[in-house]
């Protein structure tokens, strides 16, 4: 491919698919919007050196969601250890950081379904976890998701019901205490 063909080719992809993916990075890496727009940015970049060895084994689509979804791996990767890092608090700090009208129960309860949802997802098949998220956090119909994963309608239709049965599955295990 020339250069101002592969140009050319990069820009199309780039206007149809940029807020998609944007969108996909945003709700993967904290719904924040520098990390999300960094994260996109690298995506776009190798989707850029990349398109010259895309050999169309799957839709352009499909290849630069596999892209972002190793991209935002990556992201989860690098950023778990300083995630776990520790600072000191002095106890006149946690006093004004305290906020009487928080309900620190409920932040609990949800942050523990939370961890729940993480650890059913994280037993799941690859590809029941990118139809669940599609469909449950982007929202996505089952024509769009048809139209990303290059399958028919009954195809997602039924990988979806299968990856919801196995999800509801591992969490009663997990609410069962079997996990």
């Amino acid at each position: 491919m020339r250069r101002c063909e592969k140009d050319q080719h990069f820009s199309e992809l780039y206007s149809t698919h940029i807020d998609e993916i944007y969108r996909y990075v945003f709700l993967r890496t904290g719904l924040n919007k520098v990390t999300a727009e960094d994260v996109t940015q690298e995506i776009f970049i190798d989707v850029f050196k990349g398109l010259d060895h895309f050999k169309g084994l799957c839709s352009e689509r499909t290849w630069i969601y596999k892209i972002a979804k190793n991209k935002v791996f990556n992201y989860y990767r690098t950023h778990y250890k300083r995630s776990m890092e520790s600072c000191s608090i002095s106890d006149e700090l946690i006093n004004h950081l305290v906020d009487p009208h928080q309900d620190i129960e409920t932040k609990i309860i949800e942050t523990c379904q939370g961890q729940q949802v993480l650890t059913c997802l994280r037993q799941l098949p690859d590809h029941y976890i990118m139809t669940l998220l599609l469909k449950y956090v982007d929202g996505k119909s089952i024509k769009e998701i048809a139209k990303i994963s290059d399958k028919s309608d009954k195809a997602v239709e039924s990988v979806l019901q299968r990856a919801k049965s196995a999800f509801q599955k591992q969490y009663q295990k997990i609410e069962e205490g079997e996990v």
